[in-house]
């Protein structure tokens, strides 16, 4: 690889050196090729095309500045990353975030432009831009599953987001490779992401989500078993190993049944109950908070009707 100075990665990005994996993606990108880049979360996928920039201008003699366009899913995502890169140093903006920034976005004055595919697609402004520009040398999809996952038509209706699934398109516009990053993309997955995106030849890095320190177990349950029969090992181990006790994610299919569960939990602990805690989005909350004082009501019921027979 040729690289910069390890102690600009170390002084910009605060790491020692690339792991195989990311200099094998940057590798490819500099010598124009597509990634498909699958890594577990934490796996240093976004410092791909973060240190890409510096790369590409070590690398090549450059008449104007290399732009990184990114497609990401989330606004929340797109602030979060253009204030880390511009904590670091590097001019970073969204499409959408300020009509003032628009002159500067076509004009080429960001390094990293990150956008939604609805927002270029439904506007010929960006898509022009796009179309003549000379200065983006990468394009990148960020959490490319979601153009499966809420891009496609299922059984259930409608595509949640239906302009992921045209991503392709935004693709078509610029001559450069494309990095493609997710964490979680199946085999089929991956199959259609590529076809959407035209990866025909593409360099595939793909890490293994198996994990030593993680086990997944998937147990059918009657609607006639307790509750705090069915929990009866992890409130056991709650109780008498307290904060030793292995770290334990609960799925629930709803807010009521993560409710009740609690709930169980509640009823059984005494002082090992704060080691158990409900998670729904920020919106739900309030609405989590009256499930559990109803499913309260129901158990102190339930052990009301059980006493008095």
């Amino acid at each position: 690889m040729a690289a910069p100075s390890i102690t600009t990665l170390q002084e910009i990005f605060e790491v020692e050196k690339l792991s195989a994996e990311q200099e094998k993606a940057i590798d490819s990108l500099l010598a124009k090729k597509d990634v498909f880049l699958s890594l577990r979360t934490g796996g240093g996928k976004s410092l791909c095309y973060m240190a890409f920039p510096i790369f590409y201008e070590y690398s090549n003699s450059l008449d104007v500045q290399p732009q990184v366009l990114i497609i990401s899913p989330l606004l929340s995502i797109m602030k979060e990353q253009t204030d880390l890169l511009a904590s670091k140093g590097f001019t970073a903006t969204f499409i959408g975030k300020d009509k003032s920034e628009d002159a500067s976005i076509l004009d080429g004055k960001y390094q990293f432009v990150f956008s939604s595919p609805e927002a270029i697609l439904q506007n010929d402004k960006w898509r022009d831009m796009l179309s003549g520009s000379k200065s983006f040398r990468l394009f990148v999809v960020d959490e490319a599953h979601t153009l499966v996952h809420w891009g496609e038509n299922t059984k259930h209706g409608q595509a949640f987001r239906e302009w992921f699934s045209r991503t392709g398109e935004i693709r078509s516009l610029i001559s450069c490779p494309a990095l493609v990053i997710t964490a979680t993309a199946s085999k089929e997955a991956r199959k259609v992401i590529k076809k959407r995106l035209a990866l025909n030849n593409c360099v595939d890095i793909i890490d293994s989500p198996d994990r030593e320190n993680i086990k997944l177990f998937v147990q059918k349950l009657k609607n006639t078993v307790p509750i705090d029969e069915t929990f009866g090992w992890l409130t056991h181990f709650l109780s008498t190993r307290k904060k030793d006790c292995p770290r334990t994610l609960i799925f629930c299919s709803s807010i009521k049944i993560c409710a009740d569960i609690y709930t169980a939990f509640l009823m059984v602990l005494d002082n090992g109950i704060d080691k158990v805690s409900t998670f729904s989005s920020p919106c739900e909350k309030l609405h989590t908070s009256k499930m559990v004082a109803k499913s309260r009501r129901r158990a102190y019921l339930q052990k009301w009707d059980m006493w008095r027979n």
